[in-house]
Parts: structure tokens; C-alpha cells; sequence
């Protein structure tokens, strides 16, 4: 048995001393007996989870697969560079990837507003962006004045509110068609989707920067067993 994993960090096990070991796609796959096949990336986006799901893997190699889509207005795009720089998901920071990184999304480049932007989205709070316009930019490495105005001036609740029921319906259907079992999960705590599991840091004990601890992928991974079993 194999088990398709796909998300952003939390699926990735940001934050924990031994994420191979300790996060939730690891102790689903102990206890079914299965093997893990974890292709999450920290700031990735629902983008990227489709792109990874319709061109780049084969889902019927797979006899179940557990997807976790996060926040709507995180995307990605094509750009032929020849840097290995990115964003860091814990300091905020640049940082430079190792080869072995780098390599696995090549030139697929990360867009990740900061995180407040989707509770300023989601609360009808847009017109203070008008006053952290430099720290909404403080991620977009390239791109930064395109970026921004379209994040500031362009997008709003409703485009990404449809766009993300467009990729769970993509994410469902071709599961389906597949016939591969699917668990879907969110971490967009506004999102007005119906998910099999939303996962709510509220509810589960984090680390500082707002992922889950050894004991909140430990919880994780009792919810998905127990739905699978």
C-alpha cells in the first residue's frame, strides 16, 4: 500500500526536531502498514498541489492519497532562473536552498503574501493595507511591485473563494475518476468549503510560528485513521 501526500507545510512537518519521524503523514502511514510519499512544500499552494497531482505524478500509482490545501491566495508561477534563492516558512527571511531542494520544484516560484493578508482578506479589513503596503511585499522576491498591487488592488474575497472551490472540486474529481480513495483537509480556517478534516491550529498544540507539535501530528493522524479504518 501507498499513501499520496500533498500540502504546505503542515503536511511537510515545519517546525518539528524530526519531521520524517514525527509528522502526521509518517504515523498515518505506520499504522495502515503503508508507504509515505510526501511531496509537500512549506509555502506552497493549492496551485502548486494541483500542478503536482495532473502533471507531475501519476495518482493511479497510488492506492489512497491525502491532501491538505491551504490558504487560496498563495500561488506560483514558471520563471527560468538560475538562483536557489527562496522565502524561509520560519524566519521570514531569505534564505538559499540546497541542491537537493532546489531541484524538486526547480523554477516553480512561491507567491505567499504574509499571513495577516488573509485575515485582512477574509474580515473586510483591506483598507489597512493601504498602511503595511512595504510589509505585504516583504515576501515577493521578484516581482515585488507587480505582486503587490495585484494582492492590493486586484484580487478580493470573492475571486479566491471561487478559486479555491475550483481546485477542491479538480482535487476530488480526478481522485475519483481514479478510483483512489481521497481525504481531503484544509487549513484555511474561513474557507466556506466542506473538507473531510479542517485542520485548525485553535485546536491542536503548536509551535511558535503556528505549526503542529509531535503531539498535534500525532492527533492528526489519529483523526485520518480513524476516518480511513
Amino acid at each position: 500500500m501507498k499513501i499520496y501526500f500533498d500540502g504546505c507545510s503542515w503536511t511537510k512537518g515545519e517546525e518539528l526536531e524530526n519531521r520524517k519521524e514525527e509528522r502526521f503523514s509518517k504515523l498515518v502511514c505506520d499504522k495502515l502498514g503503508a508507504e509515505e510519499v510526501n511531496l509537500a512544500r512549506c509555502g506552497g499552494s493549492n496551485d502548486r498541489i494541483i500542478r503536482n497531482l495532473m502533471i507531475e505524478y501519476d495518482i493511479t500509482k497510488y492506492d489512497m492519497a491525502v491532501i491538505q490545501m491551504t490558504f487560496p491566495a498563495r500561488t506560483e508561477y514558471f520563471y527560468e532562473r538560475e538562483t536557489d534563492r527562496g522565502w524561509s516558512a520560519i524566519t521570514g527571511r531569505t534564505k538559499y536552498y540546497t541542491p537537493e531542494e532546489y531541484k524538486k520544484d526547480e523554477n516553480w516560484v512561491r507567491v505567499n503574501p504574509k499571513s495577516n493578508y488573509h485575515k485582512w482578506l477574509y474580515k473586510g479589513k483591506l483598507t489597512s493595507l493601504n498602511q503595511t503596503v512595504d510589509r505585504l511585499s516583504e515576501k515577493f522576491l521578484d516581482h515585488s511591485t507587480f505582486w503587490t498591487d495585484y494582492y492590493k488592488n486586484v484580487m478580493n474575497e470573492k475571486y479566491f473563494d471561487t478559486k479555491e472551490n475550483i481546485h477542491m472540486q479538480t482535487i476530488r474529481n480526478h481522485c475519483k475518476v481514479n478510483n483512489v480513495p481521497l481525504v481531503l483537509t484544509s487549513i484555511n480556517k474561513w474557507t466556506k468549503q466542506t473538507f473531510d478534516l479542517l485542520l485548525d491550529k485553535s485546536s491542536l498544540p503548536v509551535h511558535a510560528y503556528g505549526h503542529p507539535t509531535k503531539e498535534g501530528h500525532r492527533m492528526i493522524a489519529d483523526r485520518i485513521v480513524g476516518m480511513v479504518s
